[in-house]
């Protein structure tokens, strides 16, 4: 790849150049419609952008509360990732040819204990992800276990149950 590759922290990212970005790596929120999906540009602790030139092609947004953070959003343009991806989608980063991911990672860890973080916490997407996550610093903590609660667009109606 011959691309020169910027890294920004808390750059200016209009709406539509989010969303546009949402759209062409088939990222979920783009099921949202442009004014939901972009919200996050409001509300986000930290972002640390990757760019090539002017297009956004990576990113990651964090949630800092002065002590712990979590690492919300970590995603990389399809086709920045590598060739032969199994689900053609920028939320999973798969793979890493580039380094772009691993670059983006490192630089968030970092921002986020310039902030005084303590632990970081992210969630991978099965083996797909686990050389992507652990490249940029993560380790795996077997005493944590996840749990969520889906409503997001690409989540089918009848995994959702109000009965909490």
């Amino acid at each position: 790849m011959d691309r020169t590759i910027t890294y920004k922290v808390n750059p200016k990212i209009l709406k539509q150049e989010l969303f546009d970005f949402y759209q062409e790596n088939s990222i979920c929120e783009e099921g949202y419609g442009i004014d939901i999906a972009t919200r996050v540009l409001s509300f986000t602790s930290l972002i640390v952008a990757a760019f090539d030139g002017d297009k956004l092609i990576g990113i990651s947004r964090s949630m800092f509360d002065g002590v712990t953070a979590d690492l919300v959003e970590f995603c990389i343009g399809i086709e920045y990732q590598g060739q032969n991806l199994e689900y053609d989608n920028g939320s999973i980063i798969e793979k890493d040819d580039f380094g772009i991911a691993a670059e983006l990672g490192k630089r968030t860890i970092n921002e986020l204990l310039d902030m005084g973080a303590h632990f970081v916490s992210t969630i991978a997407f099965e083996e797909a992800e686990k050389n992507t996550i652990t490249s940029a610093g993560f380790t795996r903590n077997d005493g944590h276990i996840n749990y969520v609660y889906e409503k997001r667009p690409y989540v089918p109606l009848d995994r959702h149950s109000n009965d909490v």
